[in-house]
């Protein structure tokens, strides 16, 4: 325990230090509990990792010990950001003298036929 004396092995299996979580993105390191698991997410162990991969360690990593489902979840992510990112090109609009909105692609067509 906490003052350097044993635990009696029913406070053991209680708090769940029987069961050893393992993170490949600590370098297979061994967490005994779900409780010093689940706060290893935020220490500089598991952040370091991050880093070196190459990925921000944010919520949505909560949970991921394995290399590979990180780097494909941190690749599913920056597909969907993308996606979310405005595009100037296709959702920029434009009003013309009477007050209608109408989308870039086509406030040049109707300027270039000479309609504005």
């Amino acid at each position: 325990g906490w003052d350097g004396k044993p635990i009696p092995y029913w406070l053991y299996k209680l708090h769940g230090l029987n069961i050893s979580y393992v993170c490949e993105i600590c370098g297979n390191f061994t967490y005994k509990g779900p409780k010093a698991f689940q706060r290893h997410f935020a220490e500089w162990r598991h952040a370091h990792g991050m880093r070196c991969l190459g990925i921000p360690n944010t919520a949505h990593f909560a949970n991921v010990t394995q290399i590979e489902d990180a780097l494909a979840l941190w690749e599913k992510l920056k597909v969907q950001k993308q996606e979310e990112r405005w595009q100037p090109e296709q959702e920029e609009e434009y009003e013309d003298s009477l007050g209608n909105v109408v989308n870039r692609k086509t406030y040049e067509d109707l300027k270039r036929q000479g309609l504005l």
